[in-house]
This record gives C-alpha cells, structure tokens and sequence, in this order.
C-alpha cells in the first residue's frame, strides 16, 4: 500500500450535481457557457478502468443516478427535490451528455413484503463514499457496495426479519418517462434458478449479448423467478420479445446477506469464472479496493500546502481514471482480446484523457493503443464511440482521432503502438465512404473535419516508414488551409458542433506556425485570442434557464466556453504561439482557482468520460499534451512540486521556484535536466525519459482575476 493516503483527498460526489461556476468579476466572467450546466459524474463503487461499477439507481440522465431530467444546455430540469432510487445497478457511463446507450444494468432491490414493493422509488438517505466504496440506507435497511475484479459486491442489513431482495434484469438504460431514446428493451431473456442460492441470466443489451451470474450468501435462501411482478414456480424463464420488469427473488433468513454479481460478454461459464475468482469477504474487497485506488492515485504525488487543491486534484483526477473501462478477454462485436469499452467519446478524450493513460498508466496504455488497432481491424473504421453497444454515436463530432491517439502512444513509448501499426489504421481510414469528398476536393461538409484529417495525416506522416504513403498523407495534409477563411478565423461556409467558427478557430495543430502566419502573424493571432477570451471586453450573462437553447444560439458572444465543454478546451495554451505566455498563466490560475470548485457542484460542465478532469488534472502539473505532435507545452504549475511516476518506468521530479501562492504568477524560464527550455515545447520522448523540470516564476503578475 502507498505510504500516503490520496484517497482522503478523494471526494467522489465531485461534480454529481448542478454547477454553481458562475462569476461576476474576473476573466472567468467573460467566458459562455454552451452545454448543459452539470458535471454528471457518479459516485458508485468501482475500480480504476474497472470493467464492472454499482451504485443507487435512480434513472435520471445520463448516469442513472441523481435527480436530472435530459439535458444539453442551460439549467437542469429536476425529477424532484430529492434523489429516490428503485434499487441499485451495474454499469455506467461516467459525466457523457446523449450517449445513446446508459447501462444501469441488473438493478438490485432490498425490501420487505409483496413483490410489487421491490421497485418502488424509495428516498435514499445517508450516502456515504469513498473510491471504491458506497452505502446508503433504503427503508432503514443499510446497502453497502463494493467491488472485486469485474464482481460487484452487495451487503445488505436488515432492521427486522421479512427482509427479500429481487434483481431486476430488464432494466436497460434510464427512466422511462423519458422516452425511448433513453431506455431500451432487453431481447431474448433467460433466466435459470441453478441452486437456491444461485442464477443466472442471458439477453441482448443494445445489440451486445450480455451474461449475468448472481449468487447470495444467507442462511436458507431460496430462489424465485418472477415476471410483471409475478412469482413463477419454474426454475426457468425465457421473456417475450419486450418484456418489462423480469428476474429474480431470494428470501432468506438472516439480517445480513452478501450478493456477488458478475457478467461476461463471452458465456455463462465465464460470467462464473469471474465470480469464483472472487473469494473475498466485503471488508476484505472493500480495503482491497481502496489500495488499488491509493496505487492508482499515488502516480501523480503532488506536493502542497493548500488543502483545497489536493482536493481538487485528485478528486478530478480519480474521474479521469474511471474510463475507458478494462475488458480484457472479452469480445464486443467481433472485437477481442486486448479490449477497452467506453472511448464515449474519443472526441471527449483523446486531447486530455488518453495522454495521462499513455503517460502514466502502462497496462491501460497498452489495451488502448491495442483496441484502437483491432477497432479498426474489425470495423474497418475506427468510430467516434466505442462501448456496449452497436450504436455508433457522435460520428459528426470528428474524425480519425484513433490515429492522434496513437501518434501519442508512440511519442510516449507505448509498445502496442509502432509506425505500421499507425500506417494500417491510417490506411483503414483514408478507405472509409465518408473520405471520399475529401479526397477528391480537400472538404469535409464540416470543415473541423478537415482539420481533424489533415492533422492526423501530417502527425503519422512523421512517424511512419513508408515513403509512398508519406508523400500521400503530407499531400492530403496541405488541405488544412481549406478550414480556414481570409480574416484568419475557421470558415463560415460550414455548420460547426456544440459552438461556432470561432470555438474552432484556435484548436492546437501540428503546424502551428504555419497557422498563425495565416492568421496575419503574431500579433493579430493575440489579438483574436484577446477578442475569443474576452479581455478587455464585458462580463456575459450565463443562461442558466431551463430549456435555454434557442437563447444560447442568439446570444452571438463568440466566446471561449469556460471549461464547459471539451471543444476549446486546449485554447488558452494557443497563447504559446502568439509569444504571450503570460495569458495563458492568467487563464490556467483562473481555471483552478475558480472554474472548478469543491463538492457536487464543483464542475463547470460535462466531465465526459474525465475529458474535463483530466484538463484539471495537466492544469495544474504545468504541462499539457498537443494531441499527435509529440510535444507537451508548457503551462503554469499550480503546486510545489511533484513527482510521477511515468510508463516509462522512469520518474519525473516537478518542482516550482518562486511559487508566490494565492496571486496570478508567470513562468520566466524552464529546464528539464539542467536544459534550459526556450520555446515553451518539451518532446513527449524527451519528458517521458523522466528526471527534473524546473519552474522558475516570475514576479507577480495582474490579471483580470480582481475584476
């Protein structure tokens, strides 16, 4: 076990419920929020990229867990003032928006009396959590849940005897007051009573085969199959194609009772293979649990005084480590072996996400570089989402992102992800129908595509062996100037995802010199960043109403969304190529220091699948990942000092000279090794040999901060 104990620091309620970022003074004030207010984060029991996690259920979006109706933008519609839960489920998807596909599989329901009473929404009371840990209290019965491997464990306390506890194997997604979009039908069911104590269920979860195998630890259980809330006295049930409320019963006699759940995509057998490896008591998972996360946390040991920003830190940094989810030896539509789930999305996280998983995290490093190659292998085609499902979401969002991920992989030594492999995924994509309008014109219908494509092209040409295809991808990659339009920003001839022509104007690019001289050189390049980040311009009023879209659409602000959304969240460090560092400290001093709080409300947006904690997460080290380059930038450190430990197997040692504390500072010089750093720019290969990189700040500087 680690020496410190990082999971104090933790509070994993961190951004489950609506923001409170809302600032009249400051450069923060200047910034639009877009998407909907909320983090929409879970604070259920699993393990760092665990494959299973559980929690209470409640229905509301995106999670199941909370009180929040469907949303995208402005404030948050509310199922009611308080949380009340049918039971508690397995599988989640961690702070998406409309992912089409929500999980919430296998819902467990303590109760007393009649069938009918299982599912009834009760009000949950006295949450308590930490990682890898949760228990509420449901009708005075105490539910304490953790996890072993891919098992859920269920402990349940009973306060007086008659005490039942049913699975419910139909649910498939979130409230279904919500309508279709949010909540599927499970085809072809199965139920079999193998003992009393035992069962196991077979079904179809959004086009993926799902295998569940559940087993109660109590004094004299029996086992019932029910359907519509009706117990049948057949050991076996196969449903009819959609059937609603289906499972199982168990009676008992004992106050306490211990339930494991697991589940496989492969067959029954493996669902109880991965049960029996499973042998431990709750408290032993529980503590087991917490040490993994401890180790999981302890990579990144940040050193300071201010009690508040250790909170922060791993608070965002344990939501960066919940996704993508391990499911080694699983196969999902063909795709197998060395497999992750939950790229929901690659979009979300492959500027933030996937770097601190390819920096510092080598087993999870390698399944990613390795799913994103058999992704590829299997679907000819490497989609925007990958999860439990044969739903493709999101493709309008962007394109070849796998292929930035690897660049990234390479540069940080990931071993799964070589030149040829990057060439065979290259060459996959370029093949796909929806290139063909680009290949022959140099257009995507959206234009950000472009800009996607032609990175990528220029990223893997720089990397591959293959002179042919070299001179193919290079050619391809001089079509980035298509995006843009004369006054420099990204073109209005294009319709553009969750913003507008200028959220996208200053994306990070390979080629950044090349794009600020097209912008009309340095200075006008600030001046556009001036404009986008608001300085010298007036604070916005955010839309904090419900159903706020149309409002949103009008309000023509054009500015920087405020650590709301991942489209440009990147931009402040844009800053780097115009020579004006200094904004950039500005920016990242505010973001920390306000843009992300404490508690449930302490996140500014959407934390998809920790693309937005991850930001937190770089913010504060002082280094940021320009996603297929090969480069980190350097930021504006907000600790003492650090050390990580890297996938690399070395160590790098962070430390901060001159830390002020408290006030907006800047960074005057840097070294890595006793190398002075004069670009702001350290290779990813460079970095990822580890040792000494050394701040050294400036006097204090004066920002908007004070208004």
């Amino acid at each position: 076990m680690s020496k410190l104990d990082y999971c104090k620091y933790v509070d994993v309620f961190y951004g489950n419920g609506e923001t409170d970022r809302f600032f009249e003074d400051g450069i923060a004030s200047k910034w639009f929020y877009i998407k909907a207010l909320c983090g929409n984060t879970y604070p259920h029991a699993t393990l760092p990229f665990g494959k299973m996690s559980v929690g209470a259920y409640s229905g509301a979006y995106p999670t199941g867990y909370g009180t929040h109706y469907p949303n995208s933008c402005g404030g948050i519609e509310k199922l009611g003032e308080h949380q009340t839960v049918r039971g508690f489920s397995h599988l989640h998807q961690s702070g998406t928006g409309a992912i089409r596909y929500y999980y919430n599989y296998a819902v467990v329901s303590p109760f007393y009396g009649e069938l009918r009473e299982a599912f009834r929404y009760r009000m949950i009371e006295n949450e308590n959590a930490h990682p890898g840990y949760y228990s509420a209290q449901l009708n005075g019965i105490l539910c304490e849940l953790t996890v072993d491997g891919g098992v859920a464990y269920h402990r349940y306390n009973y306060q007086h005897q008659g005490g039942r506890l049913a699975i419910d194997f139909s649910n498939n997604g979130l409230n279904k007051i919500f309508g279709k979009d949010f909540y599927s039908y499970v085809n072809g069911g199965e139920i079999k009573i193998i003992s009393g104590s035992e069962a196991s269920f077979s079904g179809e979860f959004s086009g993926i085969k799902l295998y569940f195998h559940v087993k109660l630890f109590a004094k004299n259980v029996k086992c019932t199959v029910f359907e519509e809330n009706c117990e049948i006295a057949s050991g076996r049930l196969k449903t009819k194609e959609s059937s609603e409320n289906f499972g199982v019963v168990f009676d008992f006699e004992s106050d306490e009772i211990l339930l494991k759940v697991s589940y496989s995509t492969r067959s029954p057998e493996c669902a109880v293979d991965e049960l029996c490896l499973s042998s431990l008591g709750f408290d032993e998972a529980s503590e087991k649990a917490y040490q993994i996360w401890n180790t999981a946390l302890s990579v990144l040991d940040i050193r300071t005084d201010d009690e508040v920003l250790k909170t922060k830190f791993y608070s965002n940094l344990y939501h960066s480590l919940l996704k993508p989810c391990d499911m080694s030896g699983e196969n999902i539509l063909g795709v197998e072996g060395e497999i992750v789930t939950d790229f929901a999305t690659l979009w979300d996280q492959y500027k933030t996400a996937l770097p601190l998983i390819f920096m510092c995290y080598p087993k999870q490093a390698r399944l990613v570089a390795m799913t994103i190659q058999n992704i590829s292998r299997t679907m000819k085609k490497i989609p925007c989402s990958f999860g439990l499902s044969d739903i493709f979401p999101c493709e309008e969002q962007a394109k070849m992102l796998g292929v930035l991920s690897l660049c990234d992989a390479y540069y940080m030594g990931v071993d799964t992800a070589t030149p040829s492999a990057i060439e065979e995924c290259i060459k996959t994509e370029l093949e796909r129908e929806d290139y063909r309008e680009f290949l022959s014109t140099g257009k995507f219908n959206r234009y950000t595509h472009i800009l996607d494509v032609t990175d990528a092209c220029l990223c893997a040409a720089q990397i591959i062996d293959n002179p042919d295809l070299r001179y193919r991808l290079l050619t391809l990659a001089e079509n980035w100037v298509n995006a843009y339009s004369e006054d420099g920003l990204m073109s209005a001839d294009s319709p553009y995802y969750e913003g507008d022509r200028y959220t996208y104007s200053f994306r990070l690019q390979k080629n950044m010199a090349e794009r600020v001289t097209l912008s009309g050189g340095k200075e006008r390049f600030a001046r556009l960043l001036d404009s986008f980040f608001g300085f010298g311009k007036e604070s916005v009023r955010q839309m904090t109403h419900i159903r706020a879209h149309a409002d949103i659409s009008k309000a023509n602000y054009h500015r920087f969304e405020g650590f709301n959304n991942e489209c440009d969240m990147e931009t402040p460090y844009a800053y780097i190529y115009a020579d004006r560092h200094e904004r950039l400290c500005e920016i990242i001093k505010e973001c920390v220091d306000r843009s992300f709080g404490i508690g449930k409300s302490a996140l500014p947006g959407n934390n998809d699948s920790g693309g937005l904690s991850s930001f937190f997460v770089w913010s504060v080290l002082g280094i940021f990942p320009v996603s297929g380059s090969g480069e980190f930038l350097i930021g504006s450190p907000q600790l003492d000092s650090a050390n990580i430990t890297l996938s690399s197997g070395k160590t790098l040692q962070i430390t901060v000279n001159g830390h002020s504390g408290g006030e907006c500072f800047a960074v005057d010089r840097i070294k890595l090794n006793g190398t002075l750093i004069d670009n702001y720019r350290i290779p990813m290969q460079d970095l990822m040999q580890g040792g000494r990189l050394e701040f050294y700040i400036k006097n204090n500087i004066q920002g908007e901060n004070n208004g």
